[in-house]
């Protein structure tokens, strides 16, 4: 990897591979011509009078094969030559703008018909594959130090670290589970700040004749985006991929089984890829297992290939099948206990099940001066005599959710009442009764 690209960027983060190199013939782009024709018709069709920069730019591959593509293009009698804009200082500085012909309208909207999307030429399938594997978590293992660092802020973490840590490491599916409320979702999210590596993810990948978006700004954060569909020659940065942090994908009881295969929504046509495909070298939540609409065994029973053998089928739009890599940490989170979650021989298959539960008083209290601090409420010398009070009165364990959530409406209640910033018994008291119903 050259200097630029071993540079730590602004996330803190260094790629784990050398960026994938620029394309600089039809013949490397690795998908069939007729493929980026159709695209750069369907550009012309929504940016008119557009340069080959312009389309360029749009595409994210190399000018010299937009203009080869352009030529045939012309050849078709599908686009034609707009206009040549002059400047006024240089004729050196003319450039050429391209539109569609009658002809190429028409192929235009054929070509919308059969697939809308727009965007930067996908990848193949081939080369998506290598590059995922490549990017495999697991060929850059954390240490006990990393995952320290990544939890420093997190109350009680320090109790999951050291079966955290492997369980990373290892690659393999985790259970989450314990009581409403224990920090399961919330450890989740955030085992992924213990890897410095960023990663490439394709803006879409092409396979067996269907063009299927991967990237998006719901399940990627992109790292210098304003940068990512800019050819860098000299740093051989194909721009059909955008360097993003590891994916950090999370679904709950919304969860379908249509979100687990190549899908579209109603109102947009564009083929999506599934979920597991999203978080492919990140993380895929399955949170509030059991609030699904599907039975947990319909659920699970569908990872039980990819979880054995890295890999999952994919049905295809076209009624074709495909595989694509499963290399990603999947974990689930629930309030239900492993045995009324699946058989024996789906937990077998489920590398690690870590078991969360209430703080301990030190840590509860630690907390709660946190919360307070971040909310701007000091608290007073009584504060804790009465919390632990209505703890032991309630039979209320010690959970990490509480100091934010009752800390919250003891804010509001300063607020209304414009009383000073402190939160006292009395209002602790009647947070904790709006807080908690009579039978809690």
């Amino acid at each position: 990897m050259d200097t630029v690209q071993k540079e730590v960027n602004n996330q803190g983060l260094v790629p784990q591979v050398d960026p994938p190199g620029v394309a600089i013939s039809i013949k490397e782009l690795n998908i069939p011509p007729a493929v980026i024709e159709n695209l750069i018709l369907k550009h012309l069709a929504a940016y008119p009078k557009s340069d080959v920069l312009h389309l360029t730019h749009l595409l994210g591959i190399n000018s010299h094969i937009v203009e080869d593509l352009l030529s045939i293009l012309r050849k078709k009698s599908q686009v034609e030559v707009f206009q040549s804009e002059l400047s006024s200082h240089s004729l050196a500085n003319a450039h050429v703008r391209y539109a569609l012909s009658e002809q190429g309208r028409v192929f235009a909207d054929s070509a919308f018909k059969k697939d809308p999307y727009l965007g930067p030429a996908p990848v193949s399938l081939e080369d998506y594959r290598d590059l995922v594997e490549a990017q495999d978590l697991r060929i850059n293992t954390i240490t006990k130090t990393d995952l320290t660092t990544a939890f420093h802020d997190v109350y009680g973490a320090n109790r999951l670290i050291g079966t955290l840590g492997p369980a990373i490491n290892s690659g393999r599916a985790l259970l989450l589970y314990g009581d409403a409320g224990t920090g399961k979702s919330f450890i989740a999210t955030r085992l992924l700040n213990a890897l410095n590596t960023s990663v490439y993810i394709p803006y879409a990948v092409y396979a067996n004749g269907n063009i299927i978006k991967v990237f998006t700004k719901h399940h990627h954060y992109a790292i210098n985006e304003e940068e990512s569909l800019t050819c860098y020659f000299k740093q051989q940065y194909d721009k059909r991929w955008i360097l993003c942090k590891r994916p950090n994908v999370q679904v709950g009881g919304e969860l379908t089984m249509d979100m687990l295969e190549v899908n579209h929504t109603e109102h947009n046509r564009v083929w999506m890829a599934p979920l597991q495909m999203m978080a492919n070298n990140g993380i895929l939540i399955i949170d509030d297992l059991g609030r699904q609409p599907m039975p947990i065994s319909t659920l699970l029973n569908r990872w039980i290939v990819p979880m054995e053998y890295g890999f999952d089928y994919l049905s295809l739009p076209n009624g074709q099948q495909t595989t694509i890599p499963f290399i990603l940490t999947l974990a689930f989170s629930s309030n239900l206990s492993p045995q009324d979650i699946g058989d024996p021989a789906f937990l077998r298959r489920l590398g690690y099940k870590v078991q969360f539960s209430a703080l301990d008083k030190s840590d509860y209290q630690d907390l709660w001066k946190w919360v307070a601090n971040s909310k701007e409420l000091s608290l007073s010398e009584g504060m804790y005599t009465k919390l632990y009070e209505l703890h032991n009165t309630s039979q209320v364990e010690y959970l990490p959710c509480l100091p934010k959530d009752i800390a919250g409406i003891c804010r509001d209640i300063v607020l209304f009442e414009e009383l000073e910033p402190c939160i006292n018994s009395s209002i602790l008291e009647q947070a904790w009764a709006l807080y908690f119903t009579d039978d809690a």
